[in-house]
C-alpha cells in the first residue's frame, strides 16, 4: 500500500495562495506579514519543508477568503462562501466599506484584471461619485433594510450620514474606475432605485422637496455620465477636464433582454477568480471556488452573447436605452414637483 503524500494538500494550498497573489507581489513577503513570521520561515512553508499549523491555515483562509473544501476531491457541488456580517448599527457600515476597499485594492494590484457585473440593480460604484445620492443609499439601507433604531422616525437629510462613509464611498468609486469592467444591464436595472425614491417621497420620508429633487437630479447626472462612458468605452472621473489615458478602453456596457435574476459579479485576475452574489438587498457573499467561478464565467459569457452592446460604436442602441431610462427618471421627478 502506497504511503500517502502528507505534503500534497499543503502544496495545493500554497499553489492556491500563489494564484491569489499578484505576479508583481512576493508570496513570501505576504505570508511573513500575515503570519507574523520571518521571510525565511515563510519560504520553508512555501517549499513544504515546514508544515503549516492548523492555526496558520485558519488565518490564511480567513485572509484570502478561501475554504479547505476547495482541496477536497469529494466536495464537488459544495461551495463555501464568506460574507460581511452586518448588524442594526451604523458602525456596521465602517467594516462594510473597508471590506469593499480591501477587495478592490487587491484586484487593482493585479497587472491583468477584469470585473464582469450582471446588474439586476444599478452597481453601487456608480452612486458613489455623488455625495447626496450616496447618502440617500446609505440612509435607505440603514433605515429600511437594517432597521437601525437611531433612524426610527427620521426623515432623510444628507447631513445625517457620517462624512467618513461618504469618503469611503468616493474612494471605492476611484478604485472601480481604474479596473477594466464589463457591465450587463437590462430595462429593470433602474427600477429598484426609482421605486426607493418614489416610496420615500410618497411616504414623507424626505426632509423636504428640495432634498428629494437633489437625489433624483443626481441619479439623472449619474446616468448621463454613464452614457458618456459607454460612448467612449472608457471610465472617467466626473469633473476632470479630459479622459485619463490609464482608463482608456476599460469599459463595456451591454443591454440584456434576458432576466438577470440577481446581482452577480465575477472577478478575473491572472490565475485568480472570485464570484460575488448579492443578498439582503445590498450585501454580498464571495467565493473563489474554481468550479463555481468557471460555471459563473460561462453563464456570464452566454448572457453577453444574448445581449446588445451599447458601448463604443453602438450609438442607436445606446441612445434608445438611456433615453428610456431618463424618461423613467422624469416620471418620478414629475411626481415630486
Amino acid at each position: 500500500m502506497n504511503k500517502p503524500d502528507s505534503t500534497k494538500v499543503q502544496r495545493e494550498f500554497i499553489k492556491r495562495l500563489r494564484d491569489l497573489t499578484p505576479s508583481n507581489h512576493s508570496l513570501a513577503d505576504e505570508l511573513a506579514e500575515i503570519l507574523q513570521i520571518s521571510n525565511d520561515s515563510a519560504y520553508r512553508r512555501i517549499r513544504g519543508d515546514t508544515a503549516l499549523t492548523l492555526d496558520e491555515v485558519a488565518v490564511l483562509c480567513t485572509h484570502y477568503r478561501i475554504s479547505l473544501d476547495t482541496f477536497n476531491p469529494g466536495s464537488t457541488g459544495t461551495v463555501t462562501f464568506s460574507y460581511r456580517p452586518l448588524s442594526n448599527s451604523e458602525d456596521a457600515f465602517d467594516a462594510y466599506f473597508q471590506s469593499i476597499l480591501t477587495d478592490l485594492r487587491k484586484i487593482k494590484a493585479f497587472p491583468k484584471k477584469e470585473i464582469i457585473y450582471a446588474a439586476e440593480d444599478i452597481p453601487i460604484f456608480h452612486y458613489y461619485q455623488f455625495p447626496e445620492l450616496t447618502a440617500f443609499k446609505i440612509f435607505y439601507w440603514t433605515k429600511s433594510v437594517l432597521n437601525v433604531p437611531s433612524f426610527e422616525g427620521k426623515k432623510f437629510r444628507p447631513e445625517m450620514i457620517d462624512k467618513r462613509f461618504i469618503g469611503y464611498a468616493r474612494e471605492i468609486f476611484d478604485h472601480y474606475v481604474a479596473i477594466p469592467s464589463t457591465e450587463i444591464w437590462n430595462e429593470e436595472t433602474m427600477s429598484g432605485m426609482l421605486k426607493s425614491i418614489e416610496f420615500y417621497w410618497e411616504s414623507g420620508l424626505f426632509a423636504d422637496k428640495q432634498t428629494a429633487l437633489q437625489v433624483i437630479d443626481q441619479l439623472s447626472q449619474m446616468l448621463t455620465y454613464l452614457q458618456k462612458q459607454a460612448e467612449h468605452s472608457s471610465k472617467f472621473i466626473p469633473g476632470e477636464g479630459k479622459m485619463n489615458a490609464e482608463f482608456e478602453n476599460n469599459f463595456n456596457l451591454y443591454n440584456s433582454e434576458v432576466m438577470i435574476g440577481n446581482n452577480c459579479i465575477l472577478v478575473l485576475a491572472e490565475n485568480y477568480k472570485a464570484g460575488y452574489l448579492s443578498y439582503h438587498t445590498f450585501n454580498s457573499m464571495v467565493t473563489s471556488n474554481a468550479e463555481y467561478c468557471e460555471e459563473t464565467e460561462q453563464w456570464l459569457k452566454n448572457l453577453i452573447r444574448k445581449s446588445v452592446l451599447m458601448s463604443g460604436v453602438a450609438e442607436k442602441q445606446r441612445y434608445r436605452f438611456f433615453k428610456e431610462a431618463q424618461e423613467s427618471i422624469d416620471k418620478v421627478r414629475a411626481k415630486i414637483i
